[in-house]
């Protein structure tokens, strides 16, 4: 094994994280490896000097002090409040129209087509020629006043040219 893991081990071992059989592990590195031992020495004096300092107690008003600037923090300006709920907003305002969107193709009602004639006579079981017969039986001016009937007839008005 590497120093640095040996390193990290002497770290844990000061506070009794290691396990025993770690422990021994580290036990034997320290009798072999004289840098490791140094680093053990190093932070044994380190944690020495940290442990001798007398905690200092806080200046008068500290607290108090450190409470109001708290509170200050605490209060957030408009314009922040305003820039956080927008943020939210956003993207809730979207999810809400993709819904009412899918809502709405979803359920609108169908629009009712109209049948063309065509769809009519073959919906009765008619023959769609038959009235187209009666057409070439005629004399031709009778045709043309009957196409030109059928053209005013249909909605969408469209003259068909004759053949």
């Amino acid at each position: 094994m590497s120093c640095k893991k040996f390193e990290k081990w002497i770290l844990r071992s000061f506070d009794n994280r290691l396990n025993q059989e770690k422990q021994k592990t580290l036990e034997e590195h320290l009798r072999s490896c004289s840098l490791c031992q140094e680093k053990r020495e190093e932070y044994r004096t380190i944690i020495g000097l940290l442990h001798q300092e007398k905690e200092q107690e806080p200046k008068p008003y500290f607290w108090e002090r450190l409470q109001a600037k708290i509170r200050k923090r605490q209060s957030v300006p408009f314009w922040v409040s305003v820039k956080h709920w927008s943020l939210r907003a956003v993207p809730i305002s979207l999810i809400f129209v993709l819904v009412l969107t899918i809502a709405i193709l979803l359920f609108s009602p169908a629009k009712e087509q109209e049948l063309t004639q065509s769809e009519v006579l073959l919906l009765r079981n008619r023959n769609p020629l038959e009235e187209t017969q009666l057409l070439f039986d005629q004399k031709l001016e009778n045709q043309n006043m009957m196409l030109i009937f059928s053209a005013l007839e249909e909605k969408n008005n469209i003259r068909r040219p004759i053949p």
